[in-house]
């Protein structure tokens, strides 16, 4: 009986004691070894503020989201319409707004050629809003897969925002990291 005493006491202690670790966590204090994502090695972490190390791991994982979600968009448009519509898909199925904000991108690219470019094929350099206007342009081409273009497009614009602070240096508070969940858990769903 002594034992199974000790060892609810020892459980319960480490419970409280990972509790804490994570409040100090949550106020930007680094306790944990091995916690931390340094996105380039030669960086120290003591090169910044505990709380700004904090806000980018906290960060990265919305990034990664973001990140995944943004390219299996591309790959599902660039796939669904190369099927339907041949590899010249760009030429007949993207707005001419988007093909000249992607012409404009590149041409500014190739003048900086030392360096590397943004993608391979022209739907890397769409913005992330472009996606759903190309979505819905060919709405027949993805009616089967997504359930309405209204649907798609409130998606996109609730997305879009977090995106923005996100790309930008930004910190999404907890509200709007469960909202990213949630949209990308639905999409995952929807879309495969």
């Amino acid at each position: 009986m002594k034992h199974i005493d000790s060892l609810k006491k020892f459980v319960f202690n480490a419970w409280l004691l990972d509790d804490s670790l994570q409040k100090l966590e949550g106020d930007g204090i680094s306790v944990r070894s091995g916690s931390t994502v340094i996105p380039i090695e030669r960086i120290e972490e003591t090169d910044f503020s505990p709380r700004i190390i904090h806000d980018a791991n906290r960060m990265s994982a919305v990034y990664i989201a973001f990140f995944c979600l943004e390219n299996a968009v591309r790959e599902l448009i660039n796939d669904r319409l190369i099927e339907r519509h041949g590899i010249d898909w760009w030429e007949t199925c993207v707005p001419e707004k988007i093909k000249a904000a992607v012409k404009k991108l590149k041409e500014q690219e190739d003048k900086n050629r030392y360096h590397t470019q943004r993608a391979t094929s022209l739907i890397g350099y769409t913005m992330f809003g472009n996606l759903a206007q190309i979505i819905v342009n060919n709405w027949e081409d993805f009616s089967d897969l997504l359930p309405s273009q209204a649907w798609v497009s409130s998606r996109f614009a609730d997305l879009e925002m977090s995106r923005n602070i996100i790309m930008h240096t930004g910190v999404l508070p907890e509200i709007e990291i469960e909202r990213l969940e949630s949209i990308v858990r639905d999409w995952i769903r929807q879309a495969g």
